[in-house]
């Protein structure tokens, strides 16, 4: 039982690392493409080996080993796959993480850990405190450093950034570096455009997250681990919700109708009539079992009242 729960549990973290992008997939659509794939190897190989041998006994060895190579190489190919989508939400995740962390802080804690960030990123050397505005030493040239705390991911204003240029230009600065804990407008890129005598990098919350990144000041690896189960918990409640959907009062009628529309195509069409009527049969279960697990609201009524009773 133990071992059920962890499976489950396991099942539900693969399918979330494959979550996103325009055509979701899960684990259990793998594996079916896999037994798919499997047999249709099989058959093929079976019959391409004994067409060339003639003899049964040996084309079904040679057939069960072509199709163990293909197997075990279409794992692989999906195992490759998911590690890699994998890594690449984890690292959505504590990008995620990190950036909310961000806009929690104060502005001075902001400005803080902006310090620490350019001194140990290795590409600004000799970084001063002012009041308004951090000095460094960037690429051997003096550079002006700005800053602008959004809480509750709001953009920055165009005015900060217009205002920071003008300032840039005032002392003498050839480079600058404005920083937000949020994002830049398309405004705020425009504004550049016409003041290319300097040279000002817009870093907003996500690149400002991979500086400190690669700075290694983030010591919140279990903060992020539980943030990632929270996550995981939620898209599992996602897909459970999506599958109750399945089955309601009104899937059951269009299952319904579908089942009289592949009776009728039984009648009609009778030398497919064993297949339509399969088809007839399951969309009648799928739409009973839809009534089973949705009542209708008179039928609860009637359940609450006797309970009552």
């Amino acid at each position: 039982m133990n071992f059920l729960k962890r499976l489950y549990a396991k099942i539900g973290e693969w399918n979330y690392y494959l979550e996103g992008g325009d055509k979701p997939t899960t684990i259990v659509s793998w594996v079916i493409d896999a037994i798919m794939l499997a047999g249709a190897a099989l058959i093929t190989s079976y019959l391409w080996f004994v067409y060339k041998t003639k003899i049964p006994w040996l084309s079904v060895i040679f057939a069960i080993v072509m199709t163990a190579t293909i197997s075990v190489a279409y794992f692989k190919l999906r195992a490759k796959q998911l590690e890699r989508k994998r890594q690449a939400k984890l690292n959505s995740i504590a990008a995620a993480y990190r950036k909310r962390e961000l806009l929690e802080l104060t502005p001075q804690q902001f400005k803080w850990r902006l310090v620490k960030a350019l001194l140990q990123s290795g590409k600004f050397e000799d970084v001063k405190i002012d009041k308004r505005f951090l000095k460094a030493i960037y690429q051997g040239k003096p550079a002006l450093i700005g800053f602008y705390h959004a809480p509750y991911s709001q953009q920055v204003p165009p005015f900060e950034v217009y205002k920071f240029l003008k300032i840039l230009k005032h002392c003498g600065y050839s480079i600058g570096f404005y920083f937000t804990s949020s994002s830049f407008s398309d405004t705020c890129h425009t504004i550049l455009q016409d003041h290319d005598d300097v040279k000002l990098h817009l870093i907003d919350g996500d690149g400002l997250v991979k500086m400190m990144q690669k700075s290694g000041i983030f010591s919140d690896q279990d903060a992020i681990n539980f943030y990632l189960k929270s996550e995981i918990e939620k898209s599992r409640l996602r897909r459970k919700q999506a599958r109750k959907k399945l089955l309601t009062p009104a899937k059951a009628r269009t299952y319904i109708l579908y089942s009289l529309l592949f009776l009728v195509a039984s009648f009609i069409f009778q030398s497919y009539s064993i297949y339509y009527l399969i088809l007839s049969v399951s969309f009648v279960l799928l739409g009973i079992l839809g009534y089973i697990a949705h009542p209708s609201p008179k039928d609860v009524r009637h359940q609450e009242e006797a309970f009552n009773d």
